[in-house]
């Protein structure tokens, strides 16, 4: 579908988004735990003979976890037995993400987990892993770690949320930017897919490039925003947001949502946000929806907050596509600002997760490599351009989950996070 653009600084052909982030912790302070002889700090004990390392206590509530959070690695003093990985914690959940200091303890040590608070105790040496996607955790805690026998392995659907929604932004447009504290407060993750050749200078650059700073997505809209294009033009946009943003762009999103570019998207990308409008449809768990052809919701002019809502479907994704909040420069159909933080704030509260969409659309893939069928263990090869560092949540019925022969530790969200660049997972 095509879309009229008015005369002003900012074009629009029907394809802009723009982004919100949640308030997260400042900066993941270390845990503290004792061991029977010696101390240990951040993850570092000072010595021990055999002494039982206890796990970090995480800081806040359950609200949306720090990701990038670091503790600061330690040397042991001739420690006899035992090694423990450490987390971090912030304000509002434990750290995920985040690289974790190392050292070394008593024999028994214990860690805390991934995704979310750390456990009060835990059941015995294990690995925390690094989880790009998964730096928002469910409300849900203190679930024990399964005892039964081992096997039951089952990859959770949407990360443990009720559903997914994408917000997604496009064309960097006007009142993008002016907006950016509303979108944050929400509580929420979001993309913006920037058209590069349409970016006004440094300083709207700079004003982009903080938003990544907290944690949202750039994507790629294309460099000239046409209805057909080439690899060339997706690559051109490709290196400028990583020359100008400093990160990776993964995700692109169709200009004019145009089919043509379903083809053209994979020498680039490893997934592409394709048809749009009203009345699209959202995506389930292991369906067959071609990542090239993801579809997303277009809201109308000045739509409300509850009709957007009401698009939202437990057990599904939806993907939203959004231009802006006000008509300035010719914006798309706009929708006022209060509509679109309103949607966002409910789903949230909801228990839904609002995400950016590669991290979304990453976990998806990732569910599907992994299959239903497996019960104690699975192996999978990621399709070209995943991009890394991406994670998927599984339960078991018991056993001990682990991967590439390190042990991973139980979340008390109620869940193992495994990497998927791993390739494998087991449950013995």
């Amino acid at each position: 579908m095509k879309y009229l653009f008015s005369v002003t600084t900012l074009l629009l052909s029907a394809v802009a988004c723009s982004s919100s982030l949640p308030d997260e912790g400042d900066g993941g302070a270390a845990g503290k735990g004792t061991s029977t002889a010696g101390s240990a700090s951040g993850g570092s004990p000072t010595a021990g003979t055999g002494g039982t390392a206890s796990t970090p206590t995480a800081g806040g509530g359950a609200g949306p976890v720090q990701s990038g959070g670091s503790a600061t690695a330690g040397t042991a003093a001739t420690p006899t037995a035992g090694t423990t990985s450490v987390g971090t914690s912030g304000a509002g959940g434990g750290a995920v993400g985040g690289t974790t200091g190392t050292g070394t303890s008593g024999s028994g040590g214990t860690t805390t987990s991934m995704g979310g608070s750390a456990p009060t105790a835990g059941s015995g040496p294990g690995t925390a892993v690094k989880c790009d996607n998964l730096t928002l955790a469910p409300t849900t805690t203190g679930v024990a770690q399964p005892a039964g026998a081992a096997g039951g392995l089952k990859v959770l659907d949407w990360a443990g949320f009720k559903g997914a929604a994408s917000f997604t932004f496009d064309d960097n447009t006007a009142s993008q930017m002016p907006n950016y504290a509303a979108l944050k407060a929400t509580g929420g993750h979001m993309t913006w897919f920037v058209v590069s050749g349409w970016l006004n200078g440094s300083a709207d650059v700079a004003k982009y490039k903080a938003t990544v700073a907290d944690g949202q997505e750039m994507a790629n809209h294309t460099n000239m925003h046409q209805s057909s294009g080439s690899a060339s033009d997706l690559q051109q946009a490709q290196d400028f947001i990583k020359s100008s943003f400093g990160v990776q762009s993964n995700s692109m999103a169709a200009p004019n949502c145009a089919d043509a570019w379903s083809s053209v998207a994979p020498s680039v990308l490893f997934q592409n946000r394709g048809p749009c409008g009203k009345g699209i449809a959202t995506v389930s768990p292991r369906d067959n929806t071609s990542p090239f052809k993801l579809p997303a919701y277009l809201p109308d002019a000045g739509e409300s907050s509850s009709s957007m809502s009401g698009s939202i479907t437990a057990g599904k994704w939806r993907i939203f596509v959004i231009h802006g909040f006000d008509s300035q420069g010719g914006t798309y159909q706009p929708v006022p600002i209060a509509n679109v933080t309103g949607t966002m704030s409910k789903a949230v509260s909801d228990g839904y997760w609002v995400e950016g969409i590669t991290n979304v659309g990453a976990y998806w893939q990732g569910q599907k490599l992994i299959p239903e069928s497996s019960t104690t263990s699975a192996t999978w090869t990621l399709p070209a351009k995943f991009p890394p560092n991406m994670c998927v949540r599984i339960t078991t019925s018991g056993g001990t989950v682990t991967q590439k022969g390190q042990t991973i530790a139980w979340d008390p969200h109620g869940y193992y996070q495994i990497s998927l660049d791993a390739g494998e997972v087991t449950v013995k």
